[in-house]
């Protein structure tokens, strides 16, 4: 029988996003709780591939690339970041403290590694077989509980899904500058004086 599925989505952290709030509304709409399920799994697959485009971003080395394609786990995706990057988070720092000097309205937002695995880890508990369903889905608390959980990632993920994401590889003045930054040689003021007249 024909199916007219359609294969040309792109595979996306905002795709995922996208489907798990259909999902999430669905369940009330239709109504049907199954829907809530489909909204934590797509939130958890947004999780994963949102730090995946991370390390894309990055241009992290190509045959590292292929094995954390293979790779799902929250915290080995968080460390592979900052193996290609141990001074992720410093320098997303300085990069938005140059976006500033030079009037962008632009910030990038770094995000909370151990807040991703604590919501990807819970969402998780939620789709296993349950054992007593007396203590879980015959409960109101429960599905209370499970509700707030959607509902906090789907608040914390909504800062960076639709805001471009980006990484600046810095020439070598830009690293000179950078590590003035970082170890504070130089005033912020002259740091931001040197960006602005290009030395």
């Amino acid at each position: 029988m024909p199916r007219n599925f359609s294969f040309h989505h792109p595979i996306n952290a905002s795709m995922h996003y996208n489907r798990a709030i259909i999902c999430f509304q669905n369940a009330f709409n239709v109504p049907d709780v199954s829907f809530i399920f489909y909204a934590a799994l797509e939130l958890r697959i947004c999780i994963e591939r949102f730090l995946f485009e991370y390390l894309v971003i990055m241009n992290t080395d190509e045959s590292k690339i292929e094995k954390y394609m293979k790779e799902y786990r929250i915290k080995s995706l968080s460390n592979a970041i900052y193996n290609a990057e141990p001074e992720f988070d410093k320098k997303l720092e300085y990069t938005n403290f140059y976006l500033n000097t030079v009037g962008s309205e632009f910030q990038i937002k770094a995000p909370n590694t151990n807040l991703l695995n604590n919501y990807y880890g819970k969402l998780g508990n939620y789709l296993h077989n349950f054992k007593k369903p007396a203590d879980t889905i015959q409960k109101s608390e429960w599905w209370d509980d499970f509700i707030s959980l959607l509902e906090e990632t789907r608040a914390y993920l909504f800062e960076f899904i639709g805001v471009p994401r980006a990484f600046f590889k810095m020439n070598e003045k830009g690293l000179e500058l950078y590590q003035a930054y970082k170890d504070e040689s130089l005033s912020k003021d002259e740091i931001m004086k040197r960006i602005l007249d290009g030395n």
